[in-house]
């Protein structure tokens, strides 16, 4: 195991980091692989049920790590402020009402990647709706995620060029 005590804040933060990161790739090399063995198995219920998995426990261990209490928006902004989301991508979390807030991604780091590989863009609709529906409905069972766009669809008029995709949060009552 990793002797965190022995190693300075600063190579701790960066171990983790390249972690993180090197676990985000393969998670699209593994998607990937998927889709071309498998191709239609890549919607399947099964794997559907993962990524909503996949948000649900991530909300929960941060909300048990940072002490995060309450079902409201002030403390899925907070979550979100921590998710993966905010690791890996530039996030822009916008609180509209005390029921509602605004998700962006700007600048997307899969987009630039498929750009990249020679890839008009990568498309994660169903996953990352799945993976926003898991997360914050683990928050709040009376939560609706509302995805604004998400590539290849075109941004709403107004929205900055560098916002790859919007998505509304909001608690029903």
């Amino acid at each position: 195991m990793l002797e965190i005590e022995g190693l300075s804040k600063d190579t701790v933060y960066n171990v983790m980091r390249e972690l993180l990161y090197s676990f985000n790739y393969m998670w699209f090399q593994i998607e990937d692989w998927i889709k071309r063995r498998y191709p239609g198995d890549f919607e399947s219920e099964e794997l559907c049920r993962i990524h909503q998995e996949l948000g649900s426990n991530e909300a929960k261990r941060l909300s048990t790590v940072l002490n995060i209490v309450g079902a409201g928006v002030d403390a899925m902004i907070e979550l979100v402020k921590h998710s993966h989301w905010a690791v890996f991508e530039n996030i822009e979390v916008e609180k509209l009402t005390e029921q509602s807030f605004r998700m962006r991604t700007t600048e997307c780091s899969s987009q630039r990647a498929a750009k990249r590989w020679g890839i008009d863009y990568y498309d994660c609709t169903l996953w990352a709706s799945l993976c926003r529906n898991g997360f914050f409905k683990e928050a709040n069972q009376k939560v609706k995620i509302q995805r604004v766009f998400t590539p290849p669809e075109t941004r709403p008029e107004g929205t900055p060029e560098n916002v790859s995709c919007e998505w509304l949060i909001s608690i029903e009552d």
